[in-house]
């Protein structure tokens, strides 16, 4: 591996723990603070996971431990896994008690999501505008837009004097671009004005011979970016952020479908659209490295944070939502205390999770994400 490879993939890493152990602990928290206010004994807070490398404080009743593996946290409670005749244990607690501390991690990386996009609609108000890549083919090389003299990063603004609403980058699983595409679809074969901006924001009108486009030859003959610009309010950066949270979580929920039918029916082929640690680490690293990293960042946090939360509720057992599962299913059946069977059904769980992640970064590697 060359040094550029190699510097890639610390900074691909670093990031990675920057956003994912945050995010982790903070799901924790959620556990923590919720069992300490209903009153069930938390034994230790770990940050990392086992084996402990040391104590570093504690309290009247919690520990609180630095662990080996920097890859989030964890919250022990008194007679979660194990009986125990402590009052105060997690088994002995009522079962809105222990519904609210098992739901308090999920609650708190949804309040993660919102409030990371929030500083992104607020701070960076990424509105999204055309911005143009001009194509250049030696088999076609005099597209309309180097005939008229286009520019690549200049931005569309109006066709025909009609500009479109610039809807923000939150809006995930929209196509920014699609009415630019549309009208200038509408338009082929006919001359129209474009007025472009460039990027001191400068404008021009250009009058361009649109042609009837084919499967390789568009339109206009540019390619249509992105780019943000604008400045941001508090009252509709926090639209913005409930909404951009919901469909990240719309499309997580989508992508979970497709992965369930992908597993049962391709199970050797990469599943589209997921990605394991590996590939996400890849994304960080390129995400550092462009303009607008911070903003990028954020965003990318943000939607890991809202993935933990909906992940978090799926019913399997190693997993909050699995666990809210057993303890309804305990309290209708009247069992009491930690079984054999729940035992298993934990550690069953956990397998599969592994196995799954361990599948996953196989086809992270396989299509080169590795850093």
């Amino acid at each position: 591996m060359t040094f550029d490879g190699i510097q890639f993939s610390l900074i691909s890493l670093v990031g990675l723990l920057l956003i994912l152990v945050p995010l982790v602990l903070l799901h924790e928290l959620g556990h923590f603070i919720t069992a300490r206010l209903v009153g069930i004994r938390v034994l230790e807070f770990g940050l990392g996971f086992p084996p402990r490398a040391k104590v570093i404080g504690h309290d009247h009743e919690t520990e609180y431990t630095l662990n080996w593996l920097p890859i989030g946290g964890f919250v022990r409670l008194e007679g979660e896994e194990e009986d125990s005749v402590d009052p105060r244990a997690f088994q002995n607690a009522s079962l809105w008690k222990q519904v609210i501390v098992l739901v308090a991690g999920v609650t708190m990386n949804l309040i993660t999501a919102v409030l990371l996009l929030f500083v992104v609609a607020w701070a960076f108000n990424p509105v999204s505008v055309p911005s143009m890549t001009i194509l250049r083919d030696a088999k076609d090389p005099n597209t309309p837009a180097i005939q008229a003299g286009l520019r690549d990063g200049e931005t569309l603004i109006s066709i025909d004097g009609q500009p479109f609403a610039t809807p923000s980058m939150l809006h995930f699983g929209d196509d920014p671009n699609a009415m630019w595409r549309q009208q200038l679809a509408s338009h082929q074969g006919q001359s129209v004005q474009l007025v472009v901006a460039d990027a001191s924001g400068a404008r021009r009108s250009v009058a361009v011979s649109l042609r009837v486009p084919t499967a390789d030859k568009p339109a206009l003959g540019v390619a249509l970016g992105s780019t943000s610009t604008g400045v941001g309010d508090p009252g509709t950066a926090a639209g913005l952020a409930v909404d951009g949270t919901v469909r990240a979580m719309g499309l997580i929920l989508k992508t979970l479908g497709d992965l369930v039918g992908n597993i049962a029916t391709h199970p050797t082929q990469a599943p589209a659209g997921v990605q394991g640690p590996v590939g996400i680490a890849s994304d960080v690293g390129h995400v550092a490295s462009q303009p607008n990293a911070a903003m990028l960042l954020l965003m990318m946090m943000a939607i890991i944070s809202a993935n933990l939360a909906l992940v978090n509720v799926l019913p399997i057992p190693a997993l909050d939502g699995g666990k809210v599962l057993i303890m309804v299913l305990k309290r209708l059946f009247g069992v009491h205390g930690v079984g054999a069977i729940e035992q298993w059904a934990y550690i069953t769980g956990f397998a599969l999770l592994l196995g799954f992640i361990g599948w996953v970064t196989f086809f992270d590697i396989v299509r080169g994400g590795a850093p």
